[in-house]
């Protein structure tokens, strides 16, 4: 099986890196410079707030998705706005200034700040910008551990994140409405424990951060991961329209109906989860 190739290559990866830390920052840096080829434009080492990759505006019905591609390891930033330009930070990973900046020429209020998971490059700006544009803060519990700790940073380019409160909690199938947008919650733990994706039902869009890529998944060689928990986690895309519009944490947009066609590590998916596949109501 796809899944079995995959673990144990991972687990190989997990035995031989000396640094865990350097092994993850260097091991996400080779999907930043696929990022840069896809069109990307980046210097030679310019200032760590510099360090924005490319910016892309996708309209999705009433949402607009605004994409910046920041930081070293390239992760996507989304703005995801109403047509109120009330809108919400999906993983803001590095860039702090210049998020702020865009925020500010778009007019776009902010609501909360959304994490899909702690991993450096998708929380490092979210202290600065909390600051700056104050919201409320989400990320689900079992990130807490990682997310302001020593280790999740790199420096220069991602600085510790100092801790903030985070004030919304985030549980499984809990909804949300902040302003126009309406979104759910799901709980989709492999990657790390407390990786989520937020799916906006009637928009058809689901923004994955690292649980689902363009062609691949998330890597499972990292602090608290698990294939076990990946493999099952992948099954909750079965209950999603095929014309699901997927925005990543890294890459480009793909579908739900793209992936399970195209995606090698979806041939293996079970079903979803027990009380996974009862639709909103």
């Amino acid at each position: 099986m796809m899944f079995e190739r995959y673990a144990k290559r991972n687990s190989v990866r997990s035995r031989t890196a000396a640094n865990g830390v350097l092994f993850f920052v260097l091991s996400f840096a080779l999907i930043g410079q696929e990022s840069v080829a896809d069109g990307g434009v980046a210097t030679a080492d310019p200032p760590p707030d510099e360090i924005v990759l490319g910016t892309n505006v996708f309209m999705q019905g009433p949402l607009t998705v605004h994409r910046l591609t920041v930081g070293k390891i390239a992760a996507n930033c989304y703005l995801v706005a109403d047509a109120q330009k009330n809108a919400i930070v999906i993983d803001p990973g590095a860039s702090p200034e210049r998020i702020r900046s865009y925020l500010a020429e778009q007019r776009l209020h902010v609501l909360a700040y959304v994490l899909t998971h702690s991993h450096l490059d998708h929380i490092s700006a979210l202290d600065e910008l909390a600051e700056a544009v104050p919201a409320e803060i989400a990320m689900h519990p079992e990130e807490n551990d990682w997310a302001f700790c020593a280790e999740n940073a790199w420096l220069p380019w991602y600085p510790r994140t100092r801790k903030v409160v985070i004030t919304r909690p985030l549980r499984h199938l809990q909804s949300f409405t902040d302003g126009g947008l309406d979104y759910t919650v799901i709980h989709t733990p492999g990657h790390s424990p407390g990786s989520v994706c937020l799916w906006f039902l009637k928009e058809k869009v689901v923004f994955t951060g690292d649980t689902l890529f363009a062609g691949t998944v998330g890597r499972t060689d990292v602090h608290r991961s698990s294939t076990a928990s990946l493999i099952r986690s992948l099954g909750v895309f079965l209950m999603m329209p095929p014309d699901t519009v997927i925005y990543a944490g890294h890459g480009k947009p793909t579908t739900v109906g793209g992936e399970m066609k195209n995606n090698p590590f979806m041939r293996d998916t079970p079903n979803p989860p027990k009380g996974q596949n009862k639709e909103k109501k």
